[in-house]
């Protein structure tokens, strides 16, 4: 099945974007997973109304800028085009670490042998190093970069932005031998592109945004959001088939999760099992066949 499978029509935009700005409401908070006691933290319902908001400018920019324009601003540059290897994934976990959280995907990842990659904020390493720890003895997860308090590069200077990779770079230091990167919200500058290639960082964007950001805590995407995220009409009430049916779409990829949202949490364990049993192969960020979808 083709990777345009879901793309999202200029007209279907043009409705969407105004109905999304009037009417999005943030999502329900966490059920099952207890949220991080981090008191200046957003939590996961306040995140998922920025991470709203910033996917509406997105698709608004997309819309009405010109295609070469945003290419050479650097601006949107996460969503990976290329086909990935065939029947192959690579997990990846953004937002972490979060006490318990953490631990339970680590858990995951054992019972099924697999391997996956958290991109971890560096206020949140510095106020749970032991999770840090935990991570790093884990025979199955690689760490990445994930700024320092996650903002919106497109809002902030350059020299801001350097600043949340570094501060960042230095609690990771000694903890990591690659060096790898992801953009909050997939929202990239030429500065920071150019400075973390002089740092040695390779930065890291996706094929399959699973969306767990959108879903309530029932696992319910609305109209208006599923439009955006490109999710089938059946699984508007099913994130567990959302995203099956987004990596069959891609036939592998690099899989965008988040630590912070509840549906993630629930369904990794039976979303594993389900891959597996659909004979897709779980490989690494440093897997030399995913060395060209690293920028």
């Amino acid at each position: 099945m083709p990777i345009r499978y879901f793309a999202i029509s200029l007209a279907a935009l043009a409705i969407l974007l105004p109905a999304v700005a009037e009417t999005a409401q943030p999502a329900a908070t966490q059920a099952s997973v207890p949220a991080s006691p981090q008191a200046d933290a957003h939590t996961p319902a306040e995140e998922s109304q920025v991470t709203r908001k910033h996917r509406m400018k997105k698709l608004e920019e997309k819309l009405f800028s010109d295609t070469e324009t945003l290419h050479h601003q650097c601006r949107y540059e996460s969503e990976i085009s290329e086909a990935p290897p065939e029947k192959k994934v690579l997990l990846t976990f953004d937002d972490g670490p979060e006490p318990e959280q953490t631990e339970y995907i680590l858990s995951v990842l054992k019972k099924y042998n697999v391997p996956a990659t958290f991109f971890m904020i560096g206020e949140k390493v510095q106020a749970h190093p032991e999770l840090l720890a935990l991570v790093q003895a884990s025979d199955h997860a690689l760490i990445g970069n994930h700024s320092w308090s996650h903002p919106n590069f497109h809002d902030i200077p350059a020299a801001e932005q350097a600043t949340e990779v570094d501060k960042t770079s230095a609690v990771l230091v000694k903890t990591v031998q690659e060096h790898y990167f992801r953009y909050p919200y997939g929202n990239s500058s030429c500065e920071t592109n150019e400075l973390l290639k002089s740092h040695g960082y390779k930065i890291v964007g996706w094929h399959v945004d699973t969306c767990d950001w959108a879903f309530d805590h029932k696992g319910v995407v609305d109209a208006k959001e599923a439009l955006s995220c490109g999710v089938l009409a059946q699984n508007r009430d099913n994130y567990f088939e959302h995203v099956i049916s987004s990596v069959r779409a891609h036939n592998g990829g690099i899989i965008l999760m988040h630590e912070i949202h509840p549906n993630t949490l629930k369904q990794l364990d039976a979303l594993v099992k389900r891959l597996l049993a659909d004979g897709y192969v779980f490989g690494k960020l440093n897997d030399a066949e995913f060395a060209k979808y690293l920028r």
